[in-house]
């Protein structure tokens, strides 16, 4: 079945928004929207996520992803992080305030009766946690999700280090570029931890939410995920056997179907989300 995508620019708060719908096709019932955060130094176009979009979008889920306004992936290619002083400056609080515009939009565009589901990857996940706890959605899911921001920070000597220096030097693997923060995304987190704790986020929802891991994750313990299902009202933990933090996909990704962790967890991801549509 042939998915037609359809790019978009939004202009949000922190700036430019650049996304893809996937569209349900012509003639099919749409249950809802989906909309897809990427993690830390990813963005909408890595790997697989072109590939799983389409395959909601062939079960009734428009699905939406999109890059974080300072992620450093901008126009003319979005492949590659060429804005490395937006990609320095880039906050939680901003990633936060990305989702949620997103969400609201994509929020207007659905009829009463469609669904809205937020998807997160890893640090995307604790993003789509706390998007969630503010906006109309209906359902969580997150991948490989982080619980926790504040303990991802530096402390002693390291922490001083980078207050002084204003750079926290971190290695794109990908690209093989040394990017760094500026020491202004500790001072966001300090002066906004109440509103970017994923804990305090995840126990005020009042939506089912589920959290997927595989079991051989080194990037994000799948303890990280127990606690996520754990501390939900209503949360489900599922764990992928014998599959790491991106579900055996990679970049670039040049198959049109998924490796079979990565199969598993859209499966159950499907089972999860059309029963809240049913």
């Amino acid at each position: 079945m042939s998915i037609i995508r359809t790019t978009f620019k939004h202009l949000g708060l922190n700036g430019d928004l650049n996304g893809d719908i996937h569209n349900v096709p012509q003639g099919m019932v749409k249950r809802g929207c989906i909309v897809f955060a990427h993690g830390y130094k990813g963005f909408k176009d890595w790997g697989a996520w072109g590939v799983m979009g389409d395959m909601f979008a062939e079960e009734g889920w428009e699905f939406v992803r999109f890059n974080f306004s300072h992620n450093g992936h901008v126009l003319p290619d979005l492949n590659q992080c060429s804005d490395v002083l937006a990609w320095s400056k880039n906050t939680y609080s901003k990633e936060k305030s990305d989702l949620e515009e997103i969400l609201l939009n994509a929020s207007d565009a659905c009829k009463p009766t469609e669904k809205v589901i937020v998807i997160g990857h890893s640090r995307g996940g604790g993003v789509a946690a706390l998007a969630a706890a503010n906006g109309p959605v209906d359902g969580v899911v997150l991948l490989a999700s982080v619980s926790d921001f504040a303990r991802r920070f530096p402390v002693g000597d390291q922490l001083e280090a980078w207050r002084n220096t204003d750079r926290l030097e971190i290695l794109n693997g990908r690209t093989q570029q040394l990017l760094s923060h500026s020491f202004s995304f500790f001072e966001d987190f300090s002066l906004n931890a109440e509103a970017l704790n994923i804990e305090r986020a995840v126990r005020s929802l009042e939506v089912p939410l589920l959290a997927v891991h595989g079991d051989s994750d080194k990037a994000v313990s799948d303890v990280e995920g127990r606690e996520l299902a754990t501390w939900a009202t209503q949360g489900h933990f599922v764990s992928i056997p014998d599959t790491g933090h991106t579900f055996g996909t990679f970049h670039p990704w040049n198959s049109n179907t998924l490796p079979t962790p990565a199969s598993d967890a859209v499966t159950q991801i499907l089972s999860f989300i059309n029963n809240i549509a049913s």
